[in-house]
């Protein structure tokens, strides 16, 4: 009975698990978004095409991680000019105090 009840609880847990890996694109760009907005004070204006180039980046990298004729080294360096062009668009949209605080959320992000 015992073993039964652990082997239910690890079911639940895994279905859990999986579950909760399928965050949709545009929820986590929203997310990413409300972040940005708090760290840096983004206006209106500059919040819907900062969700816009988020969402892009999010939907590609999900592209390239569901691509299975590429290499994995491949991806990497794709995910990489990838990251670099939506860091480089989002910093034209941003004031220079902006960018400053940008630059240095990227870089504490980069850390993690």
């Amino acid at each position: 009975m015992k073993k039964l009840f652990l082997t239910g609880v690890s079911l639940l847990f895994a279905v859990t698990l999986t579950f909760a890996q399928q965050v949709n694109p545009e929820e986590k760009a929203k997310e990413k978004t409300a972040e940005l907005t708090e760290k840096l004070i983004l206006t209106p204006e500059q919040q819907a095409p900062v969700y816009q180039i988020v969402l892009a980046g999010i939907q590609e990298k999900h592209a390239l991680k569901e691509d299975k004729t590429l290499t994995d080294e491949a991806k990497k360096e794709r995910l990489k000019t990838s990251k670099l062009e939506k860091h480089e668009k989002l910093k034209a949209l941003l004031t220079e105090e902006q960018r400053v605080q940008y630059e240095a959320w990227a870089k504490e992000k980069d850390k993690d």
